[in-house]
């Protein structure tokens, strides 16, 4: 059944109304009302069915809509990925970085210092105030395991850094190559990060009377800007409150370079 010219009106008034309301809400340049109103004068100046017209008109901004909608969703996502990214970065930025290599990419060279840090003046606080075995022992399994990912020895990165630096070297290594060995470089460092937090969680669990005491650095024979280091991090701690602060700092690394996962069985 055909609409009557008062219908006709109502649907351009309606017709009217949405291009305004989408184009004050929205975009003026996508639900443009002046476009509309060339169109309309056109069909009326050329006595063109307005039944045809208007019900075109309909369709076409439907059509503007979603093909809107769907635009704003994709931005809306991508915006939500680069805030993510800028959020992981923030987070693993706040850890220094050690670069080594012109192709070496952020989280490595991000993951290398919070490694190297850690290395160095965290954790051999827990080999240093545990003196029975065979904890002794294990902690200096770590502190090798330790070494072989982040401690450089004199100019030379960690053994770990430089294998990936002849990967980098290699003239046809592709990128795919890099991403593979870079995951497999921060995964290593987070088995051994969430196994030096479940020796610790053992650690904590036995009461001894003189972990209780502020830990006394007379006996902590290490070079003097590293030891500094270490009493400056420490002092005024006991026992406890140090292997519990080496725990969170191992923790804070894997959850900042989202290494949770990463446990070994």
């Amino acid at each position: 059944m055909p609409l009557n010219e008062r219908e006709i009106k109502v649907l351009i008034s309606k017709l009217r109304d949405k291009y305004r309301e989408y184009a004050k809400k929205y975009s003026p340049r996508w639900f443009d009302i002046d476009a509309f109103e060339e169109r309309l004068s056109f069909a009326l100046k050329k006595g063109m069915n307005l039944e045809g017209f208007i019900l075109a008109e309909i369709t076409n901004f439907e059509k503007i809509k979603e093909k809107y909608e769907s635009k704003k969703a994709a931005k809306t996502f991508s915006e939500k990925v680069d805030q993510i990214i800028e959020e992981q970065l923030s987070r693993i930025k706040k850890y220094p970085s050690i670069k080594f290599h012109p192709r070496a990419v952020i989280e490595t060279i991000h993951f290398y210092g919070a490694g190297n840090q850690f290395s160095l003046y965290d954790y051999p606080i827990v080999t240093y105030l545990i003196r029975e075995e065979p904890y002794k022992s294990q902690s200096f399994e770590f502190e090798t395991r330790l070494e072989y990912l982040f401690i450089q020895a004199g100019k030379r990165h960690p053994r770990r850094i430089e294998d990936h630096v002849l990967l980098l070297n290699r003239k046809d290594v592709s990128e795919n190559e890099i991403e593979k060995d870079k995951n497999e470089y921060l995964k290593e460092g987070a088995f051994v990060l969430h196994a030096i937090a479940a020796f610790i969680d053992q650690l904590t669990q036995m009461r001894k009377r003189e972990w209780e005491a502020p830990i006394s650095f007379d006996k902590l024979f290490l070079e003097k800007e590293r030891k500094k280091n270490i009493i400056a991090r420490y002092s005024g701690h006991t026992p406890y409150g140090a292997f519990l602060k080496v725990k969170d700092m191992a923790e804070n690394i894997i959850a900042d370079f989202r290494l949770g996962a990463f446990r070994q069985r």
